[in-house]
């Protein structure tokens, strides 16, 4: 193949990463709008609120580890369009729901689906892109991240308000399986070298997995990826509920303010990939530390104001270093980890980060009730969590060669 076929085939893999993460992060962040209908219509108490919306992060932080070998052993093409297409035909049955059981149980698909997603895309970025270059790549698909969240609020409020919350999980559920098929048809000529399922360079060997539990770096990484995830999803999942309750406001101007912190976020997610690898390699914790001083900062001054406006600024500021910490527990593994292992690294480290989206929404829910609604107590404990990343951060070891003894070969 020639070069420039080559250059077009990887930025073609990245560009479809990139919507597939965007419809990911508007399909997470539907149920935090809509379990506002869904709790009145199902008479759900807040205990009850909190495990529908854990439910989907306990299947998702099993399949880490599975979606991770998978990854590894039958490459990108397989897992992500088959991920795609499962967790949307979950999102179908989302809709159809008329009981919390059944909302329980659909979610958790939800989650078996979106769990294989992550490490597929780190695979792909291994075999599309240099190391030098592997951050800036990770950003863009991260940033999808934010382009869903900032969409889907709107979108999601908004399907809701005109049709009701069944309808606007269909909707989304349709367009997935449409998107899965896609790019199984389009990723079926590109990833020959990708798709290795018969490959033993791929293949995953005890040995290898021994080793990676031994980096102390590995472990490092999940404890930051489970306090981040708490921190994020702590907000993803009551904020929605906090503007309605606390702030009393509507939910078409809900999510229209909500939008906002996301647009700020897809530039962060750039810029943190670009500074990574232009100013920080080998120097990764400072980014860890600041990244969650401050958002423990802006957390604190976002639920201490009385302006509406004021508060989403906090907030908005509070996602940009939000953003530059989760960026960083996933940008080590691609630069300090065998390229034959990242892949299981990743389902490692986010399996550490699932454990604390399965247990947030819950404690956070418990913590509402038993301060009798008030929503204070709740945030204070996402701005301890986020300093807890900021103390991980600070027991990394920094410099390239020192750092270089976490990679293992």
């Amino acid at each position: 193949m020639k070069l420039g076929g080559i250059v077009q085939k990887k930025y073609l893999i990245l560009m479809l990463l990139f919507l597939a993460q965007i419809l990911n992060f508007i399909d997470k962040t539907a149920i935090n709008f809509a379990i506002i209908p869904i709790s009145k219509e199902l008479n759900l108490p807040t205990e009850q609120v909190g495990l529908v919306l854990s439910s989907f992060f306990l299947s998702y932080a099993i399949m880490q580890l599975v979606g991770g070998y998978l990854a590894d052993r039958f490459g990108m093409k397989k897992v992500l369009s088959g991920a795609v297409f499962l967790w949307s035909a979950a999102t179908i049955l989302t809709g159809t729901a008329r009981s919390y059981i059944s909302l329980v149980s659909s979610r958790f698909f939800v989650g078996v689906g979106e769990g294989a997603f992550p490490a597929s895309t780190q695979v792909a970025i291994v075999d599309n892109f240099q190391k030098e270059v592997r951050a800036r790549a990770k950003s863009v698909i991260s940033a999808g991240a934010s382009v869903g969240f900032m969409f889907g609020s709107i979108v999601v409020t908004l399907l809701i308000a005109t049709f009701d919350w069944h309808l606007m999980f269909i909707i989304l559920g349709v367009l997935g399986a449409a998107l899965a098929i896609v790019l199984w048809f389009l990723l079926k000529r590109e990833e020959k070298k990708v798709d290795r399922s018969a490959a033993a360079s791929k293949s995953i060997d005890k040995t290898a997995i021994k080793k990676l539990l031994k980096n102390p770096l590995i472990w490092k990484l999940m404890l930051a990826a489970m306090f981040t995830n708490i921190v994020f999803w702590g907000l993803q999942s009551w904020l929605p509920s906090y503007w309605v309750k606390v702030k009393n406001m509507d939910m078409v101007s809900m999510g229209l303010y909500s939008s906002v912190p996301y647009v700020l976020g897809f530039l962060s997610f750039l810029v943190s990939g670009w500074v990574l690898d232009k100013f920080l390699a080998g120097y990764e914790k400072y980014m860890f530390i600041g990244g969650a001083f401050f958002s423990a900062l802006f957390i604190y001054l976002m639920f201490n104001t009385e302006s509406i406006a004021i508060a989403f600024t906090y907030l908005s500021l509070s996602n940009v270093f939000l953003n530059a910490m989760n960026i960083t527990v996933f940008v080590l593994p691609l630069k300090k980890i065998a390229e034959e292992s990242v892949g299981t690294a990743t389902g490692i480290i986010n399996t550490g980060g699932q454990i604390g989206s399965v247990l947030t929404p819950t404690i956070v829910g418990y913590l509402i009730t038993v301060f009798h609604q008030n929503y204070n107590a709740a945030f204070m404990f996402l701005v301890a969590s986020s300093l807890v990343v900021m103390v991980v951060g600070m027991t990394i070891q920094s410099g390239k060669k020192e750092s270089s003894s976490a990679v293992i070969e």
